[in-house]
């Protein structure tokens, strides 16, 4: 604060305090404060780039693409669909040597009279938009907004010193927009999440009140890789795959399609699923937050333990001398599938796995299935899917 120059200090001190008054449009807010205080009358407002879970669904709520201040929807609407390609300002088209600044001015970029000649620059111009200062808000690397700020030829240049006043007020900016993005009811609700539950070795799912994955930890996605191996078939029944969601979730949305119709929607229940790798224990249970409209929304948290069965010790049991192909193909023959189900799921000829069944029952010495399984009952004996 002591940096900024004398006759803009009680102005930046009442904007720092204005600025952080909760506001349910925080950009808009924003955009008029700077006018409010510091007379730029031509502003907007672009978020960026959102590393917080759960503040997409916050800023869709909010905030639309743009946000502007004092600028007619008509050339902003152009600036948006006709000129945006060629702003000199976007962060992706910035040389190295600007990336990472937080204030620009337009000859930070290029000497003015060049920037005349761009697409950009004549759109503007022909708006009386002739000088722009440009902010980015960061956090860490990730650049979550920026704000155009816009003068008139009669109105002249943003200033050096202008530079030290806009680089404080940028900080206070950029430290309560990420104050806003974070902290509605479901962006705390998502960070505590990640917080308790993300380096955990308990599966942890959160979905929302349709049933679909909206955050889920590493363990999670481990165990659901040990149930899609060894449930994706139940007596030549496939699981529920169908799914529209995030891709990155698909494997677990698809893990909890099945289960979710083995518990309570309402309350807390447990399950067990008994898998060929091992025990699968299910909590789930129901809970209401705030959304970014702040309207009462149901979530649901599925809390998931995979107990690793053991595998013969001895090196001499035939199961040992499989290759991991040949186990697959053992889990899904237990699982009750057919020789096709089998060519499908693993991308390969039914006469592939006529030869791997072959090789398999040459191993354990035997010439069926029956016999098979029952030299397997050390491994398989649990095999009992709860319906």
């Amino acid at each position: 604060m002591h940096k900024i120059p004398e006759k803009w200090r009680e102005a930046a001190m009442a904007f720092a305090l204005d600025i952080a008054r909760d506001n349910e449009n925080f950009p808009k807010k924003v955009l008029s404060l700077f006018d409010k205080y510091f007379g730029i009358r031509r502003s907007i407002f672009f978020p960026g780039a959102v590393p917080f879970p759960g503040s997409t669904h916050r800023r869709k709520g909010t905030v639309s693409s743009y946000i502007t201040y004092g600028i007619r929807y008509g050339p902003m609407h152009d600036y948006k669909e006709r000129v945006y390609q060629h702003d000199i300002f976007r962060y992706v088209n910035l040389p190295s040597r600007l990336k990472g600044k937080r204030v620009l001015f337009t000859d930070d970029v290029m000497s003015f009279e060049d920037y005349e000649r761009t697409p950009y620059g004549i759109h503007m111009a022909g708006e009386d938009m002739y000088y722009q200062a440009v902010l980015f808000f960061y956090t860490g690397d990730w650049v979550i907004g920026s704000m155009g700020l816009f003068r008139s030829k009669s109105e002249g240049k943003f200033t050096e010193e202008e530079r030290v006043l806009l680089e404080y007020l940028c900080a206070l900016v950029e430290a309560n927009y990420q104050t806003y993005l974070r902290h509605s009811g479901e962006g705390r609700f998502h960070d505590n999440f990640k917080l308790f539950f993300q380096e955990g070795k308990q599966g942890a799912v959160i979905l929302n009140q349709e049933m679909t994955v909206m955050q889920c930890n590493k363990a999670a996605r481990e165990i659901s890789q040990i149930f899609l191996d060894q449930h994706r078939h139940n007596q030549g029944s496939f699981l529920q795959s169908n799914y529209q969601g995030d891709p990155q979730f698909r494997e677990v949305q698809t893990m909890v399609n099945e289960l979710s119709g083995r518990l309570s929607i309402h309350g807390g229940s447990s399950q067990t699923i008994t898998s060929l790798a091992g025990d699968i224990a299910v909590y789930h249970t129901t809970f209401l937050s705030s959304n970014a409209a702040g309207l009462i929304q149901t979530w649901h948290l599925m809390l998931l333990t995979c107990h690793t069965k053991e595998m013969p010790k001895s090196t001499d049991h035939p199961y040992n001398s499989l290759t991991q192909q040949e186990r697959r193909i053992v889990y899904y023959l237990a699982s009750g599938m057919k020789n096709e189900q089998i060519a499908e799921e693993l991308h390969i000829s039914i006469y592939t796995v006529r030869t791997h069944i072959a090789n398999i029952y040459k191993k354990f010495e035997v010439n069926n299935k029956v016999d098979l399984l029952m030299h397997l009952q050390p491994i398989l004996k649990d095999q009992n899917t709860t319906g």
